[in-house]
């Protein structure tokens, strides 16, 4: 008999785990997820096709050389590559100085937009470069600014800040709590439905970012994955906690990801150890992952690896084991 009661408990737990899945899946939340997930695919195309570009740097007009003087062979032609320290040109100031151009980037010359013996200004580009695409470069471009501080919150809270509160508002909650189920099981079901599926689309937009530009991605994608997948689990359930504490949670959930992780998380001070994210960020910094990413501001001051990790776990149980306590005593109408 005991036996029975479990068994018919775990169903209906699943059940709870299913229909809060399918309503997720099937969505507004999904259709704005996806609009954002190919503009973010858009902006890295793009940037993945963007050239470098060798501009003269002197004031006034210059004298353009393709090698260090007229008579001698041009230093490199279109189909070259060229490393960072390359000499691509020589420019040559109104007072004969002459001053070695570098290509600054590692790729192929892609164009020699000025030709020889040419009279140029100032900033007038002279040469385009195709540069490579490093794992570094992806981690420092794309991945911390546009995927770890913006998408990552932001499918987070599209998912689960909608969980309960959109059961409130098409009036199913209620009905919900009238079964024999317990409250803290239909609030944990509710959570390994959303975080299942919230940890599918960061993952799989994690993946696609990195893999875009071939196999130079795989390492980042690596280094990448257990960080994405600890920072989605905690702020999961963190804004399903604001979901089953307000109706209108979304904004709650907004104004936490889009002004306090975004106005603290970058500065000085202990005022962003309030944020998921710079745990998530701590972590990606440690020398330990080899990613050579490091904070742009010299006093962010970023906690070890271990540390990260101790603390997302811990804020993620937290958040969990509040938001089941709450769920299990509010009031719902």
């Amino acid at each position: 008999m005991k036996t029975t009661l479990q068994f018919s408990l775990f169903a209906s737990c699943f059940q709870v785990f299913g229909l809060t899945l399918r309503r997720q899946f099937f969505s507004r939340q999904t259709i704005v997820i996806t609009v954002l997930l190919g503009l973010s695919l858009a902006i890295t195309i793009v940037w993945l096709a963007s050239d470098s570009y060798v501009r003269a740097p002197m004031r006034g007009t210059t004298t353009y050389y393709r090698a260090l003087s007229p008579e001698t062979n041009a230093y490199y032609v279109v189909g070259d590559r060229v490393e960072a320290e390359s000499v691509v040109c020589v420019v040559q100031g109104r007072r004969g100085g002459k001053r070695e151009l570098k290509a600054r980037v590692s790729g192929v010359i892609s164009e020699i937009i000025i030709e020889n013996d040419f009279k140029v200004s100032r900033r007038e580009t002279l040469v385009r470069i195709q540069p490579d695409r490093t794992g570094l470069q992806l981690a420092g471009k794309i991945l911390q600014p546009l995927f770890m501080g913006f998408l990552l919150p932001i499918i987070s809270l599209g998912y689960a800040s909608a969980a309960i509160s959109g059961e409130r508002t098409s009036q199913t909650l209620v009905y919900l709590l009238s079964t024999s189920i317990p409250r803290s099981l239909i609030y944990f079901s509710i959570y390994l439905a959303v975080l299942l599926l919230t940890l599918a689309v960061t993952l799989s937009c994690l993946a696609a970012l990195c893999l875009i530009i071939g196999t130079a991605g795989f390492d980042v994608c690596y280094k990448y994955t257990p960080v994405v997948f600890l920072a989605t689990t905690c702020y999961v359930s963190l804004f399903l906690l604001f979901s089953a504490l307000v109706r209108r949670a979304t904004f709650l959930a907004l104004a936490y990801a889009l002004m306090v992780e975004t106005l603290t998380a970058n500065m000085p001070g202990v005022v962003k150890s309030i944020t998921v994210s710079f745990y998530a960020n701590s972590w990606l910094y440690d020398k330990s992952l080899s990613l050579g990413l490091e904070s742009s501001i010299p006093a962010y001051d970023p906690v070890g690896a271990v540390s990260s990790q101790i603390i997302l776990v811990l804020a993620f149980l937290s958040f969990l084991l509040l938001g089941m306590w709450i769920f299990s005593r509010k009031e719902y109408d």
